[in-house]
């Protein structure tokens, strides 16, 4: 990709100007490079070509997002969140409307043109953000952009095919090329081991090979310290496929997909250009530095962690979730942080296991439900009456006490139980199955819905469904998250989906990321969605706004 662009573009552009110099020569780069494509879809330019600067405008577009969040970061911007926001969907949707329309040199045109209004409507709404900043920033956001990635990026991401036929060589290097790519096939696996391979490459390989298999050339690969991303191609058993994909993941090799041959033909196109697109999206996240969330993650302390338990220092963040058929809202996920005076916002990994150690579990539980039921009055006051979900660890199955703590806690604050609902893994139960079945069978006989999470990753879950009585199953994000390109994965969730109905149990799918992931799931009748593609957890007061806003 070119680095240094025309000069050219529309009359109408400086218009755009926001009066700080370093951010405009921003817009105008980028809206130049729009315009440089959009003169090759006059000139009916080859469709690859064409294929290529979409690509590139999309990196670059996401390339433009990063710098502008950093910007926003540096000058303490009150806009920053909604703004973050805002980009996250413009992303989301030039990807996928890129990703799912026809590759020819019309559809292209069409998918430019939706790029640039995009891009336009958010430059615009830049301007009014920025209007207020004077151009003695300057200097100040130069430094800040000279230190995360460019613009125009020169990022490469290789492909690589390996494969000891060499006829299926040549139809995959074609295939990439009718995407705009290009790729370097091998037939044979011992020759490519001892190329410089990046970890940035993506490599297709075949898993059944004579001088040395798929299995052998990752962990060959691996054991060198090179991680690339791999798509496991094989005429073999599907369940081979499978089981090479687990070994992956059990050295967090990335698989991003797994093809059976024959490989059809027009998916794999538009699969090979994604994975591209995604592939060089990740360099520009690795590359950009984040404001750090926390800095606490070696420095919090047990008195510290008592303290934030007994002064008010932990708060609550929601995530919403929906009804499937309706689209309606259900209720919130309460996820806990740690907002220390000093050490910022801590999240629950830094603290849970401290708290389980050193005995602090029950009275951090008890603290997030006292949370739990006052934000349900907030909420009530908004005019939202949701079902909170709330999450208990395996200790607190041990303190037979917590049931009645947690009804007269609801009915001091008139909260009725039907509006709570307990979470809690399958493996919590296994630590002590008669003191479990003991409180679970007691919260429930008082009111509470009883959620079992993450089900489908322990060992005797159906042992747990049986025994206790459980009114809500959620479907390990494991699993939804790979439902579209695995098949072991999807039958999982089926089995899953159809138990829980069998038991007359609400089914809820967590981790929805994407439009497609949250079709497949409507389609096998799942209940409820959770995820990101609705919303992250959000503190109460930013959830109540995201309520009001819905249709």
């Amino acid at each position: 990709m070119s680095t240094k662009t025309s000069g050219k573009t529309w009359s109408w552009a400086p218009e755009l100007n926001t009066g700080v110099n370093v951010i405009d020569d921003e817009h105008q780069e980028l809206l130049q490079l729009i315009y440089q494509a959009h003169l090759l879809v006059e000139e009916g330019t080859s469709t690859s070509l064409l294929l290529e600067h979409a690509r590139n405008l999309i990196v670059c577009t996401a390339s433009y997002f990063y710098r502008e969040e950093r910007i926003m970061q540096v000058v303490n911007h009150p806009a920053l969140e909604p703004i973050v926001s805002a980009q996250a969907k413009i992303m989301q949707d030039l990807q996928h409307n890129f990703n799912t329309r026809p590759f020819n040199n019309k559809s292209i045109g069409e998918f430019i043109d939706l790029l640039k209004e995009s891009l336009v409507a958010h430059i615009q709404l830049e301007k009014k953000n920025f209007s207020a900043f004077s151009d003695n920033f300057n200097d100040k956001i130069k430094t800040v952009l000279s230190r995360v990635e460019p613009l125009i990026t020169a990022n490469t991401v290789n492909i690589y095919i390996v494969d000891d036929e060499q006829p299926h060589v040549d139809l995959m290097v074609e295939m990439i090329s009718i995407a705009g790519l290009s790729a370097t096939g091998f037939t044979s696996a011992k020759i490519f081991v001892d190329q410089p391979i990046a970890n940035t490459d993506i490599v297709l390989l075949d898993l059944n090979m004579p001088d040395m298999d798929g299995i052998e050339v990752m962990r060959t690969l691996y054991n060198k310290g090179c991680m690339p991303t791999y798509i496991l191609v094989s005429g073999f058993d599907e369940r081979v496929l499978n089981s090479a994909k687990q070994f992956a993941n059990a050295k967090n090799i990335l698989v991003a997909k797994k093809l059976s041959k024959p490989i059809n033909t027009r998916d794999f196109i538009h699969y090979i250009s994604q994975l591209h697109i995604e592939t060089r999206l990740q360099l520009i996240k690795n590359c950009t530095p984040k404001k750090p969330i926390s800095s606490a993650k070696k420095n919090l302390s047990l008195e510290q962690l008592k303290t934030a338990i007994h002064e008010n220092q932990l708060v609550l963040f929601y995530q919403p979730k929906l009804d499937m058929k309706s689209g309606k809202l259900v209720g919130f996920e309460a996820l806990v942080r740690l907002q220390h005076p000093e050490l910022g916002l801590i999240f629950p990994d830094q603290f849970i296991a401290m708290a389980e150690k050193n005995n602090l579990i029950s009275d951090l539980t008890y603290e997030v439900f006292r949370l739990a039921t006052l934000d349900y009055l907030t909420f009530r006051a908004a005019d939202i009456n949701p079902v909170i979900s709330i999450n208990i660890s395996a200790q607190d199955l041990l303190d037979l006490s917590m049931p009645e703590r947690f009804a007269a806690l609801a009915s001091a604050n008139d909260i009725p139980p039907e509006a709570i609902t307990i979470e809690l893994t399958e493996t919590a139960i296994l630590q002590s199955v008669s003191d479990s079945l003991d409180i679970l069978n007691r919260l429930r006989m008082k009111g509470f819905s009883l959620s079992i999470d993450d089900f489908g990753t322990g060992y005797s879950s159906l042992v747990q469904l049986y025994q206790a009585p459980f009114t809500e199953l959620k479907i390990d994000q494991h699993f939804v998250m790979r439902i579209l390109d695995d098949e072991e994965a999807l039958s999982i969730v089926k089995i899953c989906i159809l138990l829980a109905k069998e038991l007359k149990m609400t089914s809820v799918a967590e981790g929805i990321e994407s439009q497609d992931i949250w079709d497949k799931l409507e389609q096998l009748g799942c209940d409820l969605a959770q995820g990101y593609l609705i919303s992250k957890p959000v503190p109460i007061d930013v959830c109540c706004e995201w309520v009001a806003q819905l249709p």
